[in-house]
Protein backbone atom coordinates (compact mmCIF):
# COMPACT_ATOMS: atom_id res chain seq x y z
CA UNK A 1 0.00 0.00 0.00
CA UNK A 2 1.05 3.41 -0.61
CA UNK A 3 2.69 5.32 1.83
CA UNK A 4 0.66 9.22 1.80
CA UNK A 5 1.58 12.81 3.12
CA UNK A 6 -1.08 11.68 6.36
CA UNK A 7 1.21 9.85 7.83
CA UNK A 8 4.99 10.69 6.58
CA UNK A 9 5.25 12.69 9.91
CA UNK A 10 4.82 9.63 11.77
CA UNK A 11 6.78 7.66 9.80
CA UNK A 12 9.63 9.70 11.41
CA UNK A 13 8.46 10.12 14.93
CA UNK A 14 6.56 6.65 15.54
CA UNK A 15 8.28 4.23 13.22
CA UNK A 16 7.05 2.95 9.92
CA UNK A 17 3.23 4.37 10.44
CA UNK A 18 1.29 3.79 6.98
CA UNK A 19 -2.22 5.82 6.18
CA UNK A 20 -4.84 4.88 4.30
CA UNK A 21 -5.13 7.99 2.67
CA UNK A 22 -4.35 7.34 -0.70
CA UNK A 23 -6.41 4.58 -1.84
CA UNK A 24 -5.66 0.81 -1.04
CA UNK A 25 -8.95 -0.28 -0.60
CA UNK A 26 -10.51 -4.02 -1.67
CA UNK A 27 -13.50 -5.06 -2.11
CA UNK A 28 -14.98 -7.78 0.77
CA UNK A 29 -15.31 -11.04 0.14
CA UNK A 30 -18.83 -10.82 1.92
CA UNK A 31 -20.71 -7.73 0.50
CA UNK A 32 -18.42 -6.70 -2.41
CA UNK A 33 -18.40 -2.76 -0.61
CA UNK A 34 -15.19 -1.64 -1.23
CA UNK A 35 -13.29 -0.86 2.05
CA UNK A 36 -9.73 0.35 3.14
CA UNK A 37 -7.02 -2.22 2.86
CA UNK A 38 -5.50 -4.31 5.88
CA UNK A 39 -3.35 -7.23 6.32
CA UNK A 40 -4.21 -10.40 8.25
CA UNK A 41 0.01 -10.74 8.48
CA UNK A 42 0.61 -7.51 10.50
CA UNK A 43 4.43 -6.70 11.53
CA UNK A 44 5.35 -4.90 14.74
CA UNK A 45 6.57 -1.25 13.67
CA UNK A 46 10.40 -0.35 13.78
CA UNK A 47 11.75 0.95 16.99
CA UNK A 48 14.47 3.13 14.65
CA UNK A 49 13.11 6.61 13.38
CA UNK A 50 13.97 6.97 9.77
CA UNK A 51 15.93 10.24 8.54
CA UNK A 52 14.29 13.63 8.45
CA UNK A 53 12.40 14.75 5.42
CA UNK A 54 11.18 17.52 4.62
CA UNK A 55 8.27 17.86 2.13
CA UNK A 56 8.29 20.99 -0.34
CA UNK A 57 5.20 23.73 0.82
CA UNK A 58 2.24 22.56 -1.35
CA UNK A 59 1.46 25.87 -3.73
CA UNK A 60 -1.77 26.83 -5.12
CA UNK A 61 -2.20 28.70 -8.15
CA UNK A 62 -4.55 31.60 -6.24
CA UNK A 63 -2.39 32.75 -3.00
CA UNK A 64 -3.58 35.94 -1.97
CA UNK A 65 -6.96 36.34 -0.97
CA UNK A 66 -6.74 39.74 0.16
CA UNK A 67 -8.04 39.03 4.18
CA UNK A 68 -10.85 36.64 3.03
CA UNK A 69 -13.30 35.09 5.97
CA UNK A 70 -13.06 31.10 6.03
CA UNK A 71 -15.37 29.92 8.61
CA UNK A 72 -15.98 26.63 9.35
CA UNK A 73 -19.43 25.40 10.97
CA UNK A 74 -19.25 22.57 13.33
CA UNK A 75 -21.40 20.81 16.37
CA UNK A 76 -20.19 20.27 19.84
CA UNK A 77 -19.18 16.51 19.21
CA UNK A 78 -16.71 14.25 19.58
CA UNK A 79 -13.14 15.31 17.90
CA UNK A 80 -14.67 18.71 16.87
CA UNK A 81 -14.74 19.92 20.16
CA UNK A 82 -11.02 19.00 20.96
CA UNK A 83 -8.98 18.19 18.04
CA UNK A 84 -10.00 20.68 14.97
CA UNK A 85 -9.49 24.49 16.76
CA UNK A 86 -7.18 26.80 18.40
CA UNK A 87 -7.26 30.32 18.66
CA UNK A 88 -3.99 31.00 20.37
CA UNK A 89 -1.32 29.48 21.77
CA UNK A 90 -1.70 27.25 25.20
CA UNK A 91 1.37 25.07 25.36
CA UNK A 92 -0.39 22.04 24.95
CA UNK A 93 1.30 20.06 22.01
CA UNK A 94 -2.13 19.16 20.08
CA UNK A 95 -3.86 23.05 20.67
CA UNK A 96 -0.13 24.60 19.65
CA UNK A 97 -0.11 21.87 16.74
CA UNK A 98 -3.28 23.17 15.39
CA UNK A 99 -2.85 26.95 15.78
CA UNK A 100 0.78 26.42 13.83
CA UNK A 101 -1.66 24.95 11.48
CA UNK A 102 -4.07 27.37 11.14
CA UNK A 103 -1.21 30.39 10.72
CA UNK A 104 0.55 28.45 7.78
CA UNK A 105 -2.80 29.07 5.74
CA UNK A 106 -3.82 31.95 6.78
CA UNK A 107 -0.07 33.32 5.90
CA UNK A 108 0.23 31.26 2.70
CA UNK A 109 -2.94 32.53 1.83
CA UNK A 110 -4.09 36.07 3.28
CA UNK A 111 -6.77 34.50 5.29
CA UNK A 112 -8.61 34.69 8.35
CA UNK A 113 -9.92 31.21 9.30
CA UNK A 114 -12.29 30.78 12.14
CA UNK A 115 -15.02 28.21 13.30
CA UNK A 116 -18.33 28.63 15.02
CA UNK A 117 -19.78 25.93 17.65
CA UNK A 118 -23.60 25.74 15.83
CA UNK A 119 -24.81 23.46 18.49
CA UNK A 120 -25.50 19.62 18.32
CA UNK A 121 -25.05 17.10 15.85
CA UNK A 122 -28.75 18.40 13.78
CA UNK A 123 -28.06 22.26 14.81
CA UNK A 124 -25.13 21.70 12.04
CA UNK A 125 -27.46 20.71 9.39
CA UNK A 126 -29.91 23.22 9.78
CA UNK A 127 -27.29 26.10 10.40
CA UNK A 128 -26.01 25.12 6.93
CA UNK A 129 -29.64 24.74 5.26
CA UNK A 130 -29.70 28.31 6.67
CA UNK A 131 -27.01 29.75 5.08
CA UNK A 132 -27.73 27.99 1.69
CA UNK A 133 -31.13 28.99 1.71
CA UNK A 134 -30.49 33.02 2.60
CA UNK A 135 -27.46 32.74 0.28
CA UNK A 136 -25.87 34.94 2.79
CA UNK A 137 -22.64 32.94 2.42
CA UNK A 138 -22.00 32.37 6.18
CA UNK A 139 -20.08 29.45 6.19
CA UNK A 140 -17.35 28.18 3.83
CA UNK A 141 -17.09 24.40 5.69
CA UNK A 142 -19.57 22.31 7.32
CA UNK A 143 -18.16 19.72 9.48
CA UNK A 144 -21.10 17.20 9.75
CA UNK A 145 -21.83 14.00 12.37
CA UNK A 146 -20.96 10.62 10.95
CA UNK A 147 -24.58 9.68 9.97
CA UNK A 148 -26.90 12.68 11.18
CA UNK A 149 -28.19 14.70 8.16
CA UNK A 150 -25.83 13.33 5.42
CA UNK A 151 -28.81 11.94 3.10
CA UNK A 152 -30.67 14.93 4.01
CA UNK A 153 -27.47 17.42 2.79
CA UNK A 154 -26.70 15.53 -0.42
CA UNK A 155 -30.65 15.15 -2.03
CA UNK A 156 -31.35 18.71 -1.03
CA UNK A 157 -28.65 20.32 -2.76
CA UNK A 158 -27.33 22.27 0.03
CA UNK A 159 -23.56 20.98 -0.63
CA UNK A 160 -21.40 22.19 -3.41
CA UNK A 161 -19.65 20.00 -5.92
CA UNK A 162 -16.30 19.08 -4.88
CA UNK A 163 -15.36 17.96 -8.36
CA UNK A 164 -16.23 21.33 -9.36
CA UNK A 165 -14.48 23.37 -6.44
CA UNK A 166 -11.30 25.06 -7.58
CA UNK A 167 -7.48 24.73 -6.41
CA UNK A 168 -7.95 21.20 -4.53
CA UNK A 169 -6.88 18.16 -5.71
CA UNK A 170 -8.75 15.07 -5.24
CA UNK A 171 -6.10 12.50 -6.26
CA UNK A 172 -3.03 13.99 -4.28
CA UNK A 173 -2.26 11.92 -1.35
CA UNK A 174 -3.44 13.87 1.65
CA UNK A 175 -7.06 13.16 0.04
CA UNK A 176 -8.34 9.84 -0.11
CA UNK A 177 -9.73 9.10 -3.26
CA UNK A 178 -10.93 5.79 -2.57
CA UNK A 179 -13.26 7.05 0.90
CA UNK A 180 -14.31 9.91 -1.64
CA UNK A 181 -15.67 7.70 -4.24
CA UNK A 182 -17.19 5.48 -1.74
CA UNK A 183 -19.32 8.48 -0.17
CA UNK A 184 -20.25 9.33 -3.82
CA UNK A 185 -23.89 7.98 -4.52
CA UNK A 186 -25.04 9.74 -7.62
CA UNK A 187 -22.75 12.22 -10.14
CA UNK A 188 -21.26 14.73 -8.05
CA UNK A 189 -18.78 14.41 -4.98
CA UNK A 190 -20.63 15.91 -1.83
CA UNK A 191 -18.33 14.52 0.83
CA UNK A 192 -14.39 14.59 0.89
CA UNK A 193 -12.12 12.95 2.98
CA UNK A 194 -8.46 14.17 3.55
CA UNK A 195 -5.97 14.82 6.53
CA UNK A 196 -7.73 17.28 7.82
CA UNK A 197 -10.76 14.85 8.85
CA UNK A 198 -9.12 12.82 11.68
CA UNK A 199 -10.60 9.11 11.37
CA UNK A 200 -12.32 8.13 14.46
CA UNK A 201 -12.42 4.46 14.22
CA UNK A 202 -13.48 2.25 17.35
CA UNK A 203 -11.24 0.08 18.82
CA UNK A 204 -10.62 -2.22 21.91
CA UNK A 205 -8.79 -1.40 24.77
CA UNK A 206 -7.75 -4.51 27.32
CA UNK A 207 -6.32 -4.60 30.65
CA UNK A 208 -2.70 -6.21 30.22
CA UNK A 209 -2.66 -7.41 33.52
CA UNK A 210 -5.43 -9.39 33.33
CA UNK A 211 -4.02 -11.33 30.32
CA UNK A 212 -0.93 -11.76 32.42
CA UNK A 213 -2.77 -12.83 36.08
CA UNK A 214 -4.83 -15.41 33.87
CA UNK A 215 -2.30 -16.72 31.55
CA UNK A 216 -3.95 -15.80 28.44
CA UNK A 217 -3.11 -15.57 25.10
CA UNK A 218 -1.40 -12.53 24.27
CA UNK A 219 -3.53 -10.42 22.02
CA UNK A 220 -1.10 -8.80 20.02
CA UNK A 221 0.09 -12.31 19.08
CA UNK A 222 -3.00 -13.55 17.81
CA UNK A 223 -3.27 -10.43 15.63
CA UNK A 224 0.18 -10.48 14.23
CA UNK A 225 -0.43 -14.10 13.34
CA UNK A 226 -3.53 -13.59 11.95
CA UNK A 227 -5.86 -15.50 14.38
CA UNK A 228 -7.43 -11.83 16.48
CA UNK A 229 -10.90 -13.56 15.48
CA UNK A 230 -14.35 -13.35 17.22
CA UNK A 231 -14.50 -16.86 18.65
CA UNK A 232 -10.67 -15.68 20.27
CA UNK A 233 -12.26 -12.67 21.51
CA UNK A 234 -15.18 -14.27 23.27
CA UNK A 235 -13.40 -17.17 24.51
CA UNK A 236 -10.81 -14.95 25.71
CA UNK A 237 -13.85 -12.92 27.78
CA UNK A 238 -15.56 -15.65 29.00
CA UNK A 239 -12.23 -16.94 30.47
CA UNK A 240 -11.89 -14.11 32.74
CA UNK A 241 -15.32 -14.00 34.06
CA UNK A 242 -15.92 -14.74 37.50
CA UNK A 243 -18.72 -14.12 39.95
CA UNK A 244 -16.21 -13.22 42.65
CA UNK A 245 -18.35 -12.23 45.65
CA UNK A 246 -20.81 -14.99 45.09
CA UNK A 247 -24.05 -13.28 45.12
CA UNK A 248 -25.48 -14.43 41.96
CA UNK A 249 -25.21 -11.03 40.09
CA UNK A 250 -22.26 -9.51 38.32
CA UNK A 251 -21.42 -6.03 39.32
CA UNK A 252 -18.34 -4.13 39.46
CA UNK A 253 -16.76 -6.44 42.83
CA UNK A 254 -16.79 -8.93 39.75
CA UNK A 255 -14.73 -9.86 37.17
CA UNK A 256 -15.86 -9.61 33.23
CA UNK A 257 -15.31 -10.05 29.87
CA UNK A 258 -16.36 -6.85 27.85
CA UNK A 259 -17.87 -3.62 28.16
CA UNK A 260 -19.21 -0.49 25.89
CA UNK A 261 -20.36 2.69 26.59
CA UNK A 262 -22.72 2.61 23.97
CA UNK A 263 -24.84 0.63 21.42
CA UNK A 264 -22.76 1.90 18.43
CA UNK A 265 -19.77 0.24 19.60
CA UNK A 266 -21.39 -3.46 19.28
CA UNK A 267 -21.88 -2.05 15.63
CA UNK A 268 -18.21 -2.21 14.76
CA UNK A 269 -18.18 -6.17 15.48
CA UNK A 270 -20.10 -6.37 12.07
CA UNK A 271 -18.02 -4.47 9.84
CA UNK A 272 -14.75 -6.18 11.15
CA UNK A 273 -16.03 -9.23 10.77
CA UNK A 274 -16.66 -8.12 7.11
CA UNK A 275 -20.37 -7.99 6.71
CA UNK A 276 -21.96 -4.59 5.37
CA UNK A 277 -25.52 -3.71 5.55
CA UNK A 278 -25.43 -3.08 2.00
CA UNK A 279 -23.84 -3.69 -1.44
CA UNK A 280 -23.90 -2.23 -4.87
CA UNK A 281 -25.43 -3.32 -7.83
CA UNK A 282 -24.63 -3.21 -11.17
CA UNK A 283 -25.38 -0.14 -11.60
CA UNK A 284 -23.50 1.26 -9.21
CA UNK A 285 -26.34 2.17 -6.29
CA UNK A 286 -26.58 1.02 -2.84
CA UNK A 287 -28.35 -2.27 -2.39
CA UNK A 288 -29.67 -4.02 0.99
CA UNK A 289 -26.62 -6.80 1.57
CA UNK A 290 -27.08 -7.38 5.34
CA UNK A 291 -28.98 -11.13 6.03
CA UNK A 292 -26.43 -13.23 4.91
CA UNK A 293 -25.01 -16.59 6.77
CA UNK A 294 -22.19 -14.68 8.16
CA UNK A 295 -24.58 -12.20 9.76
CA UNK A 296 -26.71 -14.74 11.40
CA UNK A 297 -23.72 -16.55 12.80
CA UNK A 298 -22.50 -12.94 13.87
CA UNK A 299 -25.58 -12.41 15.86
CA UNK A 300 -25.53 -16.12 17.78
CA UNK A 301 -21.89 -15.77 18.30
CA UNK A 302 -22.32 -12.26 20.39
CA UNK A 303 -25.52 -13.35 21.83
CA UNK A 304 -23.78 -16.49 23.37
CA UNK A 305 -21.83 -14.24 24.70
CA UNK A 306 -24.50 -12.16 25.98
CA UNK A 307 -26.69 -15.07 27.59
CA UNK A 308 -23.35 -15.96 29.23
CA UNK A 309 -23.95 -14.43 32.98
CA UNK A 310 -21.37 -11.76 33.46
CA UNK A 311 -19.03 -11.74 29.99
CA UNK A 312 -20.84 -8.81 28.52
CA UNK A 313 -21.48 -6.22 30.96
CA UNK A 314 -23.80 -3.61 30.85
CA UNK A 315 -22.31 -0.49 31.91
CA UNK A 316 -25.49 1.59 33.68
CA UNK A 317 -25.50 4.47 35.63
CA UNK A 318 -21.35 4.27 36.32
CA UNK A 319 -20.90 4.08 32.45
CA UNK A 320 -17.88 1.92 30.72
CA UNK A 321 -14.93 4.01 30.65
CA UNK A 322 -15.48 4.25 34.70
CA UNK A 323 -16.50 0.66 35.37
CA UNK A 324 -13.17 -0.65 33.09
CA UNK A 325 -11.19 1.59 34.66
CA UNK A 326 -11.59 -0.23 38.19
CA UNK A 327 -9.45 -2.94 36.69
CA UNK A 328 -11.95 -5.60 36.46
CA UNK A 329 -13.14 -5.86 33.36
CA UNK A 330 -10.94 -7.51 29.84
CA UNK A 331 -11.82 -5.88 27.30
CA UNK A 332 -13.80 -2.53 26.47
CA UNK A 333 -14.93 -0.89 23.39
CA UNK A 334 -14.70 2.35 22.59
CA UNK A 335 -13.23 5.32 20.28
CA UNK A 336 -9.31 5.72 19.78
CA UNK A 337 -9.79 9.18 20.43
CA UNK A 338 -11.02 7.65 24.62
CA UNK A 339 -7.56 6.73 25.50
CA UNK A 340 -7.24 10.14 26.90
CA UNK A 341 -9.66 8.77 29.19
CA UNK A 342 -7.41 6.20 30.70
CA UNK A 343 -4.47 7.99 31.97
CA UNK A 344 -5.03 7.35 35.48
CA UNK A 345 -5.90 3.59 35.51
CA UNK A 346 -3.70 1.79 37.98
CA UNK A 347 -3.09 -1.31 35.41
CA UNK A 348 -1.22 -1.35 31.77
CA UNK A 349 -3.32 -0.88 28.95
CA UNK A 350 -3.06 -2.32 25.36
CA UNK A 351 -5.46 -1.46 21.80
CA UNK A 352 -6.60 -3.86 19.83
CA UNK A 353 -8.46 -3.64 16.19
CA UNK A 354 -11.99 -5.08 16.21
CA UNK A 355 -11.43 -8.79 15.42
CA UNK A 356 -12.17 -10.52 12.15
CA UNK A 357 -15.10 -12.94 11.61
CA UNK A 358 -12.19 -16.18 10.75
CA UNK A 359 -8.76 -16.91 10.29
CA UNK A 360 -10.15 -16.78 6.91
CA UNK A 361 -11.01 -13.15 6.14
CA UNK A 362 -8.15 -11.46 4.70
CA UNK A 363 -8.50 -8.24 6.23
CA UNK A 364 -8.77 -6.77 9.63
CA UNK A 365 -11.31 -3.49 8.92
CA UNK A 366 -11.52 -0.58 11.43
CA UNK A 367 -15.21 0.74 11.08
CA UNK A 368 -14.89 4.99 10.90
CA UNK A 369 -17.54 7.05 13.50
CA UNK A 370 -15.51 10.26 12.59
CA UNK A 371 -17.38 13.16 10.99
CA UNK A 372 -17.44 14.45 7.55
CA UNK A 373 -16.67 17.42 5.25
CA UNK A 374 -18.88 19.20 3.02
CA UNK A 375 -18.68 22.89 1.68
CA UNK A 376 -22.67 24.88 1.51
CA UNK A 377 -23.41 25.37 -1.80
CA UNK A 378 -23.70 29.10 -1.93
CA UNK A 379 -19.78 29.75 -1.16
CA UNK A 380 -19.04 33.06 -2.85
CA UNK A 381 -15.27 32.44 -3.52
CA UNK A 382 -15.07 28.85 -4.81
CA UNK A 383 -11.10 29.75 -5.30
CA UNK A 384 -10.60 30.78 -1.63
CA UNK A 385 -12.94 28.20 -0.42
CA UNK A 386 -10.73 25.43 -2.45
CA UNK A 387 -7.42 27.16 -1.57
CA UNK A 388 -8.32 26.90 2.00
CA UNK A 389 -9.27 23.53 2.42
CA UNK A 390 -6.74 22.48 0.17
CA UNK A 391 -3.80 23.86 2.29
CA UNK A 392 -5.64 22.81 5.68
CA UNK A 393 -5.49 18.94 4.34
CA UNK A 394 -2.01 19.33 3.16
CA UNK A 395 -0.75 20.74 6.87
CA UNK A 396 -2.12 18.57 8.83
CA UNK A 397 0.12 15.69 8.21
CA UNK A 398 3.35 18.07 9.21
CA UNK A 399 1.54 19.10 12.61
CA UNK A 400 -2.19 17.69 13.55
CA UNK A 401 -1.47 14.30 13.14
CA UNK A 402 1.55 13.80 14.94
CA UNK A 403 0.88 16.02 17.91
CA UNK A 404 -2.76 13.77 17.58
CA UNK A 405 -0.68 10.86 18.11
CA UNK A 406 1.08 12.09 20.85
CA UNK A 407 -1.99 12.49 22.67
CA UNK A 408 -3.07 9.17 22.21
CA UNK A 409 -0.17 7.41 23.37
CA UNK A 410 0.23 9.54 26.34
CA UNK A 411 -0.39 8.13 29.65
CA UNK A 412 -1.09 4.45 29.97
CA UNK A 413 -1.41 3.33 26.25
CA UNK A 414 2.19 3.15 26.24
CA UNK A 415 4.78 3.72 23.83
CA UNK A 416 5.93 0.69 22.16
CA UNK A 417 6.39 -1.23 19.02
CA UNK A 418 3.40 -3.39 19.68
CA UNK A 419 0.88 0.19 20.62
CA UNK A 420 2.52 1.68 17.57
CA UNK A 421 1.88 -1.35 15.19
CA UNK A 422 -1.70 -1.34 16.38
CA UNK A 423 -2.14 2.34 15.25
CA UNK A 424 -0.86 1.68 12.54
CA UNK A 425 -3.38 -1.08 11.79
CA UNK A 426 -6.35 0.62 12.81
CA UNK A 427 -6.09 3.81 10.75
CA UNK A 428 -4.28 1.61 7.44
CA UNK A 429 -7.98 -0.58 8.08
CA UNK A 430 -10.35 2.65 8.35
CA UNK A 431 -13.93 1.46 6.39
CA UNK A 432 -17.03 3.06 5.75
CA UNK A 433 -20.65 1.81 6.22
CA UNK A 434 -21.94 3.85 3.64
CA UNK A 435 -25.83 2.08 4.64
CA UNK A 436 -24.82 3.38 7.92
CA UNK A 437 -23.45 7.23 6.52
CA UNK A 438 -26.20 7.96 4.60
CA UNK A 439 -29.43 5.45 6.44
CA UNK A 440 -28.10 5.02 9.49
CA UNK A 441 -30.91 7.37 11.53
CA UNK A 442 -33.91 6.40 8.83
CA UNK A 443 -36.72 4.04 9.56
CA UNK A 444 -35.85 0.30 9.44
CA UNK A 445 -32.13 1.27 8.83
CA UNK A 446 -31.25 2.36 12.03
CA UNK A 447 -32.86 -1.08 13.83
CA UNK A 448 -30.70 -3.13 11.67
CA UNK A 449 -27.73 -1.11 11.72
CA UNK A 450 -27.63 -1.20 15.49
CA UNK A 451 -28.96 -4.42 15.49
CA UNK A 452 -26.28 -6.03 18.08
CA UNK A 453 -25.76 -3.06 19.97
CA UNK A 454 -29.83 -2.91 20.74
CA UNK A 455 -31.28 -5.72 19.72
CA UNK A 456 -28.61 -8.72 20.70
CA UNK A 457 -27.18 -7.23 23.55
CA UNK A 458 -30.08 -4.88 25.68
CA UNK A 459 -32.81 -6.74 24.12
CA UNK A 460 -31.01 -10.43 24.07
CA UNK A 461 -32.82 -11.69 21.15
CA UNK A 462 -30.43 -13.90 18.32
CA UNK A 463 -33.65 -14.81 15.57
CA UNK A 464 -32.17 -12.44 13.24
CA UNK A 465 -34.19 -13.78 10.32
CA UNK A 466 -37.18 -12.61 11.69
CA UNK A 467 -35.83 -9.11 12.83
CA UNK A 468 -34.44 -8.02 9.51
CA UNK A 469 -37.95 -9.60 7.84
CA UNK A 470 -39.86 -6.98 9.83
CA UNK A 471 -37.01 -3.90 8.86
CA UNK A 472 -36.20 -4.99 5.36
CA UNK A 473 -39.42 -2.99 3.62
CA UNK A 474 -38.86 0.25 5.91
CA UNK A 475 -34.57 0.00 4.86
CA UNK A 476 -35.29 -0.65 1.04
CA UNK A 477 -37.82 2.32 0.95
CA UNK A 478 -35.36 4.69 2.38
CA UNK A 479 -33.00 3.83 0.17
CA UNK A 480 -35.47 3.93 -2.75
CA UNK A 481 -36.93 7.61 -1.73
CA UNK A 482 -32.95 8.80 -1.45
CA UNK A 483 -31.97 7.80 -4.92
CA UNK A 484 -35.07 9.38 -6.05
CA UNK A 485 -34.78 12.79 -4.76
CA UNK A 486 -30.78 12.74 -5.38
CA UNK A 487 -31.55 12.26 -9.38
CA UNK A 488 -33.98 14.66 -9.32
CA UNK A 489 -31.88 17.41 -7.30
CA UNK A 490 -28.70 16.46 -9.35
CA UNK A 491 -30.80 16.78 -13.53
CA UNK A 492 -32.30 20.17 -11.58
CA UNK A 493 -30.91 23.24 -13.74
Amino acid sequence: MKKTALFMALLLILSALASCADGGAGEDETSGTASAEGSASVTPAETEPEPEETRPRHKVPDSDFAGATFTAAYPAWAGYVYYFFADEQTGDSMNDAIFERKLRVEDALNVTIGQEDVGYIAEVVDAVKRSVQAGDDAYQMGLFHCIQGIAEMATGSYLFNLDELPNIDLSASWWNQTMTDMLRLGEKTYYGVNDYMIPGPYCIYFNKDMVNRYQMDNPYGLVYEGEWTLDRMLTLAEAVTEDRNGDGAFDSDDTAGMIANDASCYTSFVTGCGQYMTSRDGDGHVVLDMNTERMISIVEKLYGAVNTPGVVQIPGAQGGVEMFSQGNILFDLGSIAGAVHFRDTEFDLGILPYPKFDAAQENYISLDWGGLMGVPASIADPDMVGAVIELLAYESADTVIPAYYDVLLAGKLARDTDTVAMMDLLFDTVAYEIGGNYFGFSSGFNALFYTLGNEVVNNKNADFSSFYAKNEKAAASTIKTFYKSLNKAESAP
